[in-house]
C-alpha cells in the first residue's frame, strides 16, 4: 500500500518534551486499530542534538497517526528544552518513508484524532502555526515518496544514500501533493526541475536530487544518519541565538508568498480528494489495475 493520500492534513503534529532516551511514542487510547501495527517514533538526545526515528519498517515506515504524532511531540520538545540545539530526522530500516498510510489516516481522522489537538504538538509540514524556530537535519534512504519526500522537504539540510529513491506521485492517484511540496520543490530545485517530476510522477535518484539543489550530502548506503548526525553537531557548535535568527530571517524573505500559498494546499487538496478521478484512483489500486481518468 503506497501513500497516495499524499500529506493529507499531516498539519496535525504532535509534541510532548522531555521525551527520554529510546522513547516509544504510542498512539492515543483511543486510535482507531492502524494497519500492519502501530507505528512508533523513537527519541535519543545525544547532548544538543535529538535524534527522531521513525519506526514502522513492517510498512515501509507508512506514516500513521502514531508516527504523525511521534514526530510532533519530539518537534516540541526539540523547541522547548534549552539543552536542545538541533534535531536529526531519520527512518528505521531499509527506506525513510513511502508516504501515508491511507487506512489507519481516514480511521483516525472518522475518530476525530487527525487533525491533532494536543497543544504539546508542532507540526513538521508547518502548513499552520507553530512554526519551529531550531534546525532540521534529514537522513534519507531507499523509498522516500509522496508524504515521505514532503517530510525530506521540510528539513533545513539533507542528507540522502546513493540508493534513495525520491517519488511525489500524487498526479498518479487523482490528486496533488497536500503537504507542501507544492512550494517547497517548487522554490528549491526551480519550476522545470519540479515539475518534470510531480506532474508525470517519474522517480529520481539522491544524485538527480543532489543536482536539483534538494541534497546536499549524498553518502553510501548506511552512512546517511552518521554524515547527518556530524553537520548536526556542527550546527550545535556554533552560536545558538545567530542559529535560530539565522533561520528567522531567512525564512521571513519568504514569508509573505509562501504562507499565502502554504495556507492554499489543504482546501485544495480537500477539493481533490472530492472529485471522481481520486475514487477511480482507489478503485484501481484496490483492483490492481491502471486508472482511466476523465478529468471530473
Amino acid at each position: 500500500m503506497t501513500a497516495g493520500l499524499g500529506a493529507v492534513t499531516l498539519a496535525a503534529g504532535i509534541s510532548s518534551g522531555q521525551a527520554q532516551t529510546q522513547t516509544q511514542v504510542q498512539p492515543t487510547p483511543t486510535a482507531p486499530a492502524p494497519t500492519a501495527g502501530a507505528g512508533k517514533v523513537r527519541t535519543e538526545q545525544r547532548g544538543p542534538v535529538l535524534l527522531i526515528g521513525i519506526d514502522r519498517p513492517q510498512t515501509r515506515n507508512l506514516i500513521d497517526p502514531a508516527i504523525i504524532i511521534g514526530v510532533g511531540k519530539a518537534l516540541y520538545q526539540l523547541e522547548h528544552d534549552d539543552g536542545l540545539r538541533v534535531a536529526v530526522l531519520h527512518g528505521i530500516g531499509p527506506d525513510f518513508s513511502m508516504g501515508i498510510d491511507p487506512p489507519a489516516f481516514i480511521a483516525a481522522v472518522q475518530a476525530g484524532i487527525i487533525p491533532v489537538k494536543d497543544p504539546d504538538f508542532i507540526s513538521i509540514l508547518e502548513l499552520a502555526p507553530p512554526i519551529r524556530t531550531k534546525p532540521l537535519v534529514v537522513a534519507v534512504q531507499g523509498g522516500t515518496q509522496f508524504a515521505g519526500h514532503e517530510y525530506f522537504l521540510a528539513a533545513d539540510i539533507r542528507v540522502a544514500a546513493s540508493d534513495t529513491v525520491f517519488r511525489q506521485a500524487e498526479v498518479t492517484r487523482g490528486s496533488f501533493p497536500g503537504g507542501g511540496a507544492t512550494v517547497r520543490f517548487t522554490r528549491e530545485a526551480g519550476w522545470a526541475n519540479a515539475m518534470r517530476y510531480m506532474l508525470t510522477g517519474d522517480t529520481w535518484g539522491a544524485e538527480e536530487a543532489h543536482r536539483m539543489g534538494l541534497v546536499q550530502e549524498v553518502t553510501p548506503p548506511g552512512k546517511q544518519l552518521d554524515v547527518a548526525i556530524e553537520l548536526a553537531k556542527k550546527v550545535a557548535a556554533v552560536a545558538p541565538l545567530g542559529v535560530r535568527a539565522t533561520l528567522a530571517s531567512s525564512r521571513q524573505a519568504l514569508a509573505a508568498e509562501e504562507t499565502t500559498a502554504l495556507a492554499a494546499v489543504q482546501p485544495t487538496f480537500s477539493r481533490l480528494q472530492q472529485t471522481e478521478d481520486f475514487k477511480e484512483s482507489q478503485r484501481a489500486l484496490r483492483e490492481g489495475r491502471p486508472p482511466v481518468f476523465r478529468g471530473v
